[in-house]
Order: structure tokens, then sequence, then C-alpha cells
């Protein structure tokens, strides 16, 4: 037997060959990959869920704050409405007037954004670049439920604050500054309550900045539609501010009861078909749709809007904000405003940043009852 057959095998100690390398980069490259596009995609799914939760909370805040003047709306203290004296000082801005301000006799008012022009339905009150063209605009007026004291003459008045004293099934008066002499606090029944008048109406942006009114510039370059409420202040005088952002359409219904001790609505009317055929007084409810629009975009995909997807052609709208508008987005960004179907709506800040389809949109409709009314004094 030769010394061959007992030498020991030597290991092999040249390592991996390239193509061995190269297979195995490759397969390393491809698990890197996959990782990434999941990461990617969880992402993307985290960001649509937050925006969907985002625009879920302000709809939720914008019903409950809309809604809770609804339900306040018309209370004067035991007292109708249209029987309340006074004429405190108010400063008022345009068409917003002091008989508007005033205007007990209508707790409850409306204007459609259909009226065949962009501009604000209540002239020089809100300047036309700082609302939204085609959307609704609703006017609240009642008393605060918070009485305030004045068994002292003017003790726990406000200067320039405007009051409503109001005797249980008697009389009402608006003033500010002097109690009313003629109903002494403390007879029976007499309360006196602050004064309230609020109007919710869209404004292209949420943070003017520096200007006066609304421009490409305003929220950092993105402009925001926003739900503002201009009310009445403690100095008498009216003032903007904002409520929810991201809301880019709000329309209205208005629900007119058939006969004054019905407290149904029969009909419900868009804001121009009360005033020409009914009594706002009439009104018992208010159907409410509106659409929220993210604030952020998500350029991963498109997030097609239609406020009436659920049927197969133009023909009928069961499902839509309200009996004058509707409108949709499609992949591409296209949008449809039709006259007849959304009238002088043209989108929110889209015209300014482009690209709708990019931002994340749920719609929501809801009926308040306006209790005052169906109550009565």
């Amino acid at each position: 037997m030769t010394n061959r057959a007992f030498q020991r095998i030597r290991p092999r100690t040249s390592g991996f060959s390239l193509i061995e390398l190269m297979i195995a980069v490759l397969l390393g490259a491809l698990v890197v990959a996959g990782l990434i596009n999941v990461l990617i995609a969880n992402r993307q799914a985290y960001h649509l869920q937050e925006a969907n939760s985002y625009n879920q909370q302000n709809m939720r805040f914008a019903m409950d704050r809309i809604g809770w003047s609804l339900r306040m709306a018309g209370f004067w203290g035991g007292v109708s409405g249209g029987g309340i004296t006074g004429a405190p000082a108010v400063t008022p801005t345009g068409a917003c007037n002091a008989a508007w301000i005033l205007d007990t006799a209508n707790s409850v008012y409306g204007y459609d954004g259909n009226g065949g022009s962009a501009d604000f339905p209540l002239s020089g009150c809100v300047a036309d670049a700082n609302y939204i063209a085609g959307t609704d605009v609703l006017v609240v007026r009642y008393a605060g439920t918070d009485a305030v004291p004045t068994s002292g003459g003017t003790s726990g008045i406000i200067a320039g604050k405007v009051y409503l004293q109001a005797k249980t099934g008697v009389r009402g008066e608006l003033f500010e500054n002097t109690v009313p002499a003629d109903l002494p606090n403390s007879d029976e029944g007499v309360s006196t309550y602050p004064y309230t008048i609020e109007m919710y109406y869209l404004r292209p942006c949420s943070d003017l900045g520096t200007a006066a009114t609304c421009n490409a510039g305003s929220d950092g370059g993105n402009p925001i539609p926003t739900l503002m409420r201009l009310r009445l202040t403690d100095a008498g005088t009216l003032i903007n501010e904002p409520v929810v952002e991201g809301v880019e359409q709000l329309q209205f219904d208005y629900g007119i009861r058939a006969a004054p001790a019905d407290p149904a609505p029969a009909v419900y009317e868009d804001a121009a078909a009360v005033t020409a055929a009914h009594a706002w007084a009439d009104v018992t409810a208010v159907r409410i749709g509106y659409v929220l629009r993210s604030q952020t975009r998500d350029t991963g995909m498109p997030h097609i809007f239609d406020s009436n997807s659920t049927v197969a052609t133009d023909a009928t709208y069961p499902v839509r904000l309200s009996s004058d508008c509707q409108y949709g987005i499609n992949a591409t960004g296209s949008q449809k405003y039709a006259a007849d179907k959304c009238p002088n709506f043209s989108g929110t800040i889209d015209a300014v940043s482009g690209n709708p389809q990019q931002f994340v949109r749920t719609q929501m409709t809801a009926v308040v009852q306006v209790r005052n009314s169906i109550r009565g004094p």
C-alpha cells in the first residue's frame, strides 16, 4: 500500500465564486425590495386610515357644533321671537346690518349657494374671496341658556353686550348696558339671557395670515377649505372664526311642517323654495350634507369621490348632499361639477393646488330637529 492512500484530503479554502456571490446579492436584494414594498404599502395604508380617522373626527365636531346651534335656535326664554322688542346698538357689516343681526322673528334662516352668482349671499358681509361659491349658508338666532343675574340694575351686565330680558309668556326686550325698567328682574318669571346669532359658511382657507382674503399663499401655500362661524361678540361687533378645517362642501335642506300643530316635516326644500313659498317659522328640521377633504395628499393612489356612487347613471340621485348639489372626482382628477348638479361650485383648493384625486374625501348627511320651533314659545 502506498503512502498516497493515507494522504489526508485537504479542505477547500478558496471561498465563494463570483457567480455564487452575485446570486446571494440578488436574492438579498429581492428580499429587501419585498420588505420595502411591504413597508411602503403599510405606510400608505396608515396615512389613508389616518386621513379617514381625522375626517371622521372633524365630521363629528362639525355636526355637534351645527347641531347644537340648531337645537338652540328659537329659544327666547318663554316668549315668541316675533314679539320681542328693543333695538340695542350693534356694529353692522354690509348686508349683515342691525335689522338682520337682531331679527328674532327668524331664528333659522338659510341662503342657497346656487343663486346664479359667485358672490356671497349677503353682499359685503363676507368678502367674496372668503366664501366658497356654490355652498350654502345657515343663520341661527337664540338666547343663551346661562341666565344673567341683574337684580342690582346693571350688575352682571357686560357693557356693549346684547341681552334679552324675557318675562315668560308675556314679552321680551333686547337691550345693552341698561336693564329695561319695565321688566325688573325682581318680578317673578323674568330672566336675562345673552343674545346669540351664528352664521355658518365655508371659506377657501383657514389662516389668512396678514392678508384680508384667501389666496394661493394662505395656509402655507396649501389653502384648506374651512367651516367658518360668524357671531356677535360681547362688544356688539361681528367676528369670523374657524370651526373645522377641511370642509369642502356644505348643503342644507329645510323640513317644512304641513300645519302649525304638526311637528313632523312634510317636505324638505332648499332655502330659495322656503323663502318663496313658506314661512321660516315652519322649519322644524334641517338636513345637513357636507364633504370633508383630508389636509394632506396621498400620491400613492387616486381617491375617487362621487356623492352618487350608488347609482349607475345621472338620471336619479337617491344619495346626495342636498336637493341641488351632487358632484364627483375621477381617478385622473377630472371634476364633475355640472351646472345642474352643484351650481357655481368649482372645487375648493383644487384650482390652486391641482390633482384633487390625491385627497381623501368623506361624505356625511344628518337631520337635526329644531326643537324650539316644535315646542313653541
